[in-house]
């Protein structure tokens, strides 16, 4: 299943709340508030979960390649083409 950015960025914060949570948390109130058997363990699952989400996000930003080749038909069509 393809998520939306919308998606994401929802699933992003959501992170970023327990994350901060969890590095403001002592370790007994974090291992119980989210079953962790180690805040370090914790902090690094969600560390990781933040990369996966961020990595996503970011092929939002990259620029899509049809395939067309737009110089040649504006050639085609006789018409002008610039160069930026």
């Amino acid at each position: 299943m393809t998520m939306t950015r919308h998606e994401i960025e929802e699933e992003l914060d959501g992170l970023y709340k327990d994350l901060n949570f969890a590095y403001n948390a002592d370790e007994e109130t974090l291992c119980r508030a989210f079953n962790a058997d180690s805040k370090q363990e914790y902090i690094k699952a969600l560390t990781e979960e933040v990369n996966k989400y961020e990595a996503l996000l970011e092929e939002y930003n990259l620029p899509e390649d049809d395939g067309m080749d737009y110089i040649n038909l504006q050639l085609s069509q006789g018409m002008a083409v610039t160069h930026w």
